[in-house]
């Protein structure tokens, strides 16, 4: 029912003429939020500071480390790296989506406590970590 064809369009084939294009429809139509999901280069930083000055709430998430600080300082919420693909997962409560998540995260406790039991183990002398990951 909401279907328009004159709704569609090609805003650019490259990152400068979308970002030119998305801009203007910002500043033109005025929407209520702009999110802003996936892999950004140079035009991060055009397409927030125009949302921004438009006045709406601005949702961004990249796994693109070096567009980060844009999002974050322009934005007001931003989703950092692995955020942007365990939204997905949090936000359907999908059990195997939500499983591969809680796996994920007790692999990082175990690997951040073996990290810290290891150091704990050089620091009080114990040469066995050092001479096990040492090269032979």
């Amino acid at each position: 029912d909401a279907y328009n064809e004159d709704n569609i369009f090609v805003a650019g084939t490259d990152q400068f003429s979308y970002a030119a294009a998305v801009e203007g429809m910002m500043v033109r139509e005025r929407p209520a939020a702009h999110i802003m999901m996936g892999y950004f280069y140079a035009e991060s930083l055009l397409l927030a500071e125009t949302g921004s000055m438009t006045g709406a709430i601005q949702i961004a998430g990249t796994d693109a480390f070096t567009q980060l600080p844009f999002f974050v300082t322009t934005c007001d919420y931003t989703l950092m790296g692995e955020e942007l693909y365990a939204a997905s997962a949090y936000l359907s409560r999908e059990p195997r989506m939500l499983g591969s998540l809680k796996g994920q995260d007790i692999g990082k406790a175990f690997l951040i406590a073996a990290i810290l039991f290891g150091s704990l183990l050089a620091t009080a002398g114990w040469p066995f970590i050092t001479h096990a990951l040492a090269a032979h």
